[in-house]
Formats: structure tokens, C-alpha cells, sequence
């Protein structure tokens, strides 16, 4: 394989890995951004909801963000972290830090 081609399997990677992060990311900001909404005192948007609709609701955020972060551990993402070219989003860092250590060593 030439040398080019390996560069740009590395890129591909790379940019997958900085996908992955990035849908981590925008669910974490929308888990975020609903429980915020839906938090007295600011729960007037979901005034229609009942309280049963809401948990769903936050459970299946929950759920996508607990995928999202099985995503960057399963694929190209982990790389990116352990790279270090997230200096500046250290709180996903310290997620995916601490959801690698969880699987790592289990109970």
C-alpha cells in the first residue's frame, strides 16, 4: 500500500473519530438542554406533558448518550481521545475516560 493511501485512511479514520465525538457531543448538549427545559421553574414548555411522558423522554436521551459514548469506545473516536486533540473539551474527555475505565473493569 502506497504512502499516500495509508495518509488517507488515517485522515478518514480521524475524521470518523471526530464525528463520533461531535454526535457525542450535540446529545449531550440536548439531554442537557431538556432537562433544563423541563426542570422547575422553567418547565413551561412541557406544561401538555405529564410527568410519565417527560422520564420517557429523558430516559431515551440518556439512552442516545449512552450510545453515542459506546460509539467513540468502539470506534475511530477512542483514538482522537487518547491522541489528546480534545484538550479543549475536557469534559468529554473525562466521559469517555471514565466509560473506557467502566468497561475495563466491570462491577
Amino acid at each position: 500500500m502506497s504512502s499516500h493511501r495509508i495518509f488517507a485512511q488515517l485522515a478518514f479514520e480521524r475524521a470518523l473519530g471526530h464525528a463520533a465525538i461531535k454526535a457525542l457531543h450535540q446529545a449531550i448538549i440536548d439531554r442537557d438542554h431538556f432537562t433544563s427545559a423541563t426542570t422547575w421553574p422553567n418547565d413551561t414548555l412541557f406544561t401538555d406533558r405529564n410527568d410519565a411522558e417527560v422520564a420517557t423522554m429523558r430516559a431515551e436521551l440518556d439512552q442516545i448518550v449512552q450510545d453515542r459514548i459506546r460509539d467513540v469506545l468502539d470506534g475511530p473516536g477512542l483514538g482522537v481521545i487518547k491522541r489528546g486533540e480534545l484538550f479543549h473539551q475536557p469534559q468529554i474527555v473525562e466521559l469517555i475516560e471514565k466509560a473506557l475505565a467502566d468497561r475495563q473493569n466491570p462491577g
